[in-house]
């Protein structure tokens, strides 16, 4: 049965009849589909997406759409490449870089905030007769019939709205050990196809040992941060190390609007720094597209009332973020230039990752009254021999936040605040935060750009510290 309506009607019928093993829930693939995975903890088992694979033969020109693919399916080998079309919004992972590295990389520029834009104003009129497939993992019914997508909310209303405009299929793998979560996260039996009864452990994402670089630059991040700020913390060593180091500042009643929860949520709770209780909007409430992490972070919220769970379409909106007063958007970068271009998505041609949502609250933070975007990089790459802050971009590289928004760039060595500044100064503020081994060699580049100000020329008065 296809997904194109929801009734409810007596759901425990509707459930039992839908019921299929893995290889009964591939058939309902055709030639000529667009499958989606979710990011994360979403995304289905290995058995769900192999058994598609398996009729590699009797399919022809089925895309598959994933980001940040945490498990190795059998699609992903080259072998596949007849059948099976590859595609990614954020090849964030160990699977995906190798994707990244091939001659079948196939990247689609997209923020966080626009996947509904983008498919249904753009690539629907470019693929008016593909139906689209969504396969995610959801919680087992509850006694009205409502399965959970828990933990994993950043694409899945978006990909089973798709599934149901375009007359295809939502499949989902029934896994209880996916919470229930609060925020739009319930939907209906009735709009689902097939449920594939798998259960299996949700992944978990070791902690990062932060380097004494790292520790550095949490302290320079925390030191920005003010009571009753709202928070977004990123991915990656050095946000998780800000939020250890947030749970020992004695800040207190911050509010989180975000993309992912913060590791560590559940002792900034505890100890009152994250009470939200300030925010203009959800006010006491936690909101994030997803959650990944470790088991405590999962525990936390499943079942929380405090913590809300929606689509990257709400959480990343810049008109969402910028309705809330005094948020700090604090993400890692790859690469700076003098002129303040931050890539955070590519090593010179190399897809890392993705845009996600670092331009989004860049620029939400930007029209937040108070706010401030905040852009973590090291000095130097991790061998020392090469600084990130540098004159020219590397060729290829992608620019993940535009000048105009990059606000405050964090090192080891110090902060620079790039608001309000000219090309000069952003320049000779960015050569102050660079490794000091660089600083005269990217001093001499910036002159030799016309980006310093002659040694001679009258220098404007700036105060350069605050927040």
């Amino acid at each position: 049965m296809n997904a194109t309506k929801e009734t409810h009607g007596k759901w425990k019928d509707i459930y039992e009849s839908r019921l299929m093993t893995p290889q009964q829930a591939a058939k309902l693939v055709q030639s000529g589909d667009q499958m989606y995975t979710p990011l994360g903890l979403g995304q289905p088992s290995m058995a769900i997406m192999d058994a598609i694979a398996d009729r590699a033969d009797e399919l022809e020109n089925v895309e598959y759409y994933s980001c940040l693919t945490m498990r190795p399916y059998k699609i992903f080998k080259p072998e596949y490449r007849k059948t099976f079309i590859l595609e990614s919004g954020f090849l964030g992972s160990p699977v995906l870089h190798a994707l990244a590295k091939s001659e079948f990389a196939n990247y689609f520029p997209n923020n966080g905030s626009a996947g509904i834009v983008w498919y249904r104003e753009h690539r629907m009129r470019r693929c008016k007769h593909n139906r689209v497939i969504s396969i995610q993992q959801v919680s087992p019914p509850d006694e009205h019939g409502f399965v959970n997508t828990g933990l994993d909310s950043f694409m899945s209303k978006q990909n089973f709205d798709d599934a149901m405009l375009t007359n295809g299929h939502i499949i989902a793998q029934i896994n209880p050990y996916m919470p229930r979560c609060y925020g739009e996260t319930n939907f209906h039996v009735s709009r689902f196809s097939a449920f594939v009864e798998i259960a299996e452990p949700l992944i978990q994402l070791p902690t990062p040992q932060p380097t004494d670089v790292e520790v550095a630059m949490a302290k320079n991040v925390v030191s920005l941060l003010r009571d009753r700020d709202c928070i977004q913390i990123g991915i990656g060593a050095v946000p998780m190390m800000v939020s250890k180091l947030l749970s020992e500042s004695g800040l207190r009643d911050l509010g989180v609007h975000t993309e992912m929860v913060p590791a560590g949520i559940e002792a900034l709770v505890e100890k009152g720094v994250v009470t939200g209780k300030y925010k203009k909007n959800h006010t006491g409430k936690i909101i994030a597209g997803f959650a990944m992490g470790d088991k405590e972070t999962y525990d936390f919220c499943a079942n929380n009332p405090m913590v809300e769970f929606y689509g990257t379409y709400y959480t990343n909106s810049m008109w969402t973020i910028a309705a809330e007063d005094n948020v700090k958007a604090i993400n890692g970068s790859v690469e700076i230039d003098l002129l303040g271009q931050i890539v955070s998505e590519s090593i010179g041609d190399v897809m890392i990752s993705g845009s996600g949502g670092q331009c989004d609250f860049a620029i939400g933070a930007f029209w937040s009254k108070g706010g401030r975007a905040i852009n973590l990089v090291p000095s130097t790459t991790s061998d020392g021999q090469i600084s990130r802050i540098v004159p020219y971009l590397k060729p290829g590289s992608r620019i993940t936040v535009p000048r105009n928004y990059a606000g405050y760039v964090v090192t080891e060595y110090g902060i620079a605040d790039l608001y309000g500044l000219s090309e000069p100064e952003r320049a000779a503020e960015l050569i102050k935060v660079a490794h000091p081994k660089f600083r005269e060699e990217l001093e001499k580049n910036a002159r030799e750009r016309h980006l310093l100000y002659p040694k001679y020329y009258p220098v404007p008065a700036l105060e350069t510290k605050g927040v």
